[in-house]
């Protein structure tokens, strides 16, 4: 039976290679297929017809963030030694609230059945604490908002306020939570990978690239431009040998279809199991610093390695996580960014 485990685990490895594991209702797309090009290489500079292909002619005045490669931008944010443990052990307070989510969005792993019953099989799932909208409709996050919104508030409100005010700050216009909602987390940790065998497959497992397009989840008046959209983090927890963001050296504009590398030339858009072809580097988070990014840069995810299960020692990663659209004003110029959750 241990030899067929093992059996199974290969396959998953193999299955791997071919379509990443999706995490929640994240976008598959296309990506750049131009993996040993020079042009896809890291660039530290922007090109200079960047501002060429970032701006475009929406708004009289257009907000300093906008479409286009944009390398993450780190922020300090919380106290890493002051504020950040109490948010954490105020997270593990609330674990009666915290929702199971099954990794894979449910047409990448209805694709692959006998991967899908391998993860059943080791019961592997993350999960969620608050209403997030890259796994619930918008009426069902209303609903928990309603349900769950006032102790969310209560128990994290400071760090909300923080999150909004560094935002402001950086982006240069107004922030405010859309609808007044509260911002939610994403919790990954060591305890429910209770074999050896979860544990070597989420050592191997990395979230489906992709692009971040939950924006599309909720309704949105006609002074809303998708093309000016953000995607930010606040890591909590993380494990000992640290986690973050693999970034591809592709990102894609979903808004107008522009597919550029990171020197900003044109390239083609090819299936996703291609990404796995791309150059990357990992974009390492830090507890307490806001990493701030467009969300058009291809990326993912990366694996979540937990030590032995021999150990006894639990491991965390938790985010907030939050997007934010740009609204036009309907007068005067400028706009406001609405965040969410």
């Amino acid at each position: 039976k241990q030899e067929n485990r093992l059996a199974a685990c290969k396959m998953a490895a193999c299955l791997l290679s071919v379509l990443l594991l999706g995490l929640g209702n994240a976008a598959d797309a296309p990506s750049c297929n131009t993996a040993k090009d020079e042009s896809c290489l890291l660039d530290d500079e922007p090109s200079e017809n960047a501002d060429n292909i970032n701006r475009t002619d929406v708004a009289p005045k257009l907000p300093k963030y906008h479409h286009g490669f944009q390398q993450p931008v780190d922020l300090p944010c919380v106290d890493p030694e002051k504020e950040i443990p109490g948010i954490f052990e105020k997270i593990l307070k609330m674990r009666s609230k915290w929702v199971a989510r099954r990794p894979g969005s449910e047409g990448t792993i209805e694709s692959l059945p006998e991967y899908k019953k391998l993860l059943e099989e080791l019961d592997l799932h993350y999960y969620t604490l608050g209403a997030i909208h890259n796994y619930m409709s918008h009426e069902e996050c209303q609903k928990m908002e309603n349900e769950l919104g006032e102790t969310m508030k209560e128990s994290f409100q400071p760090i909300y306020e923080q999150v909004r005010s560094v935002l402001e700050q950086t982006l240069g216009e107004p922030v405010v939570l859309r609808d007044n909602m509260h911002l939610s987390f994403r919790i990954f940790t060591s305890e429910v990978l209770k074999s050896e065998l979860a544990r070597k497959v989420a050592g191997e497992m990395h979230s489906t690239p992709h692009f971040d397009i939950v924006y599309n989840s909720l309704p949105w008046p006609g002074s809303a431009k998708f093309n000016h959209s953000i995607s930010f983090t606040l890591p909590i927890k993380l494990p000992p040998a640290g986690h973050g963001l693999k970034i591809y050296h592709a990102y894609h504009d979903a808004y107008n279809g522009v597919w550029k590398d990171y020197k900003l030339n044109d390239i083609p858009p090819i299936m996703i199991k291609d990404a796995f072809q791309l150059d990357s580097h990992t974009h390492y988070y830090t507890p307490g610093t806001l990493t701030l990014h467009s969300g058009m840069e291809l990326h993912c995810i990366p694996p979540f390695k937990a030590p032995p299960l021999s150990s006894g020692i639990v491991v965390y990663r938790i985010t907030l996580q939050g997007w934010g659209v740009w609204r036009e004003n309907d007068v005067t110029k400028g706009g406001t960014w609405h965040i969410f959750s």
